[in-house]
This record gives structure tokens, sequence and C-alpha cells, in this order.
């Protein structure tokens, strides 16, 4: 059994960077694809994401609220933000569920960023150039 455990420890450190990578960039790109978060919002998103340590349940989790915007010490350094507009974002971010308190610290929910980005609605592509028309040259007058 604690050999299992054990192992199965291993497994996970040999693997944790490369699968927090991939799950950070997963989700940074499901960020940017939520056409209803506020610049706030995407700027506390982006910064726990950037600092969250990953878990072996697979969740990417902060200490908590308060280091966000500098209140507590911790070693996620608070948002570069005022405090007002980071506790308006984070509370915003909670009521959507996009963050969520497990035991003490906070998590990143994965599936709800996810389930928002595939209802927003795609970006739309730029025009295409226009053509330009010749002009008629007038005749020249002497």
């Amino acid at each position: 059994m604690a050999e299992d455990a054990d192992a199965r420890r291993r497994a996970f450190t040999a693997n944790a960077p490369a699968a927090r990578a991939a799950l950070v960039a997963e989700l940074a790109a499901c960020a940017a694809r939520v056409a209803t978060l506020s610049e706030d919002e995407r700027a506390v998103l982006a910064h726990v994401l950037a600092h969250a340590g990953y878990t072996e349940a697979g969740d990417l989790r902060v200490p908590g609220l308060a280091p966000l915007w500098g209140e507590a010490a911790s070693y996620v350094p608070a948002v570069r933000l005022p405090p007002e507009r980071v506790r308006a974002a984070a509370r915003l971010l909670l009521r959507r569920r996009l963050l969520r308190g497990v035991d003490d610290e906070l998590a990143v929910d994965a599936g709800v960023l996810r389930g928002l980005a595939a209802q927003s609605p795609a970006p739309a592509a730029p025009p295409a150039p226009r053509a330009r028309r010749a002009r008629k040259k007038s005749p020249r007058r002497r």
C-alpha cells in the first residue's frame, strides 16, 4: 500500500510540471475566449493561473483571496491593480464559480471555465481587405 502511494507520488512529481503547464495554457486560452469577463477579472484570473500550485487532484490552487490584494503574506504576490478592484473582480469570479473554496485554499474551476468558453461566440474574423477599384483617369486638359 505504502509502496503504491510512493509510486503514484513519484509519477505525479515527474509529470506535474508538464501537466500544470498544459492546464494553464488551456485555461488561459479559455479565459481569453470568454467574452463576459471584465479586464479586471481577466487580470486576476491570469494572475491566479500564473502563480497557482498544482495538486494531485489536478487543481490549480492559491492559498486564499487575501494574498491577491496584498492583505496577507504569501508566496503569491499581489495583483498589480488597486486592492478595491482586485476584491471586486475576485468576488465576481467567485460568483461566476470560476474560483471555488477548497479547504482554506482557492481553486480554479476548470470545468466552469471550459463551459463558459464553449458558450462564448467565436471571435469574429477580421474583415477582408476591400478591393480597390481603379479610378478613371480624366483626360488632361491643356
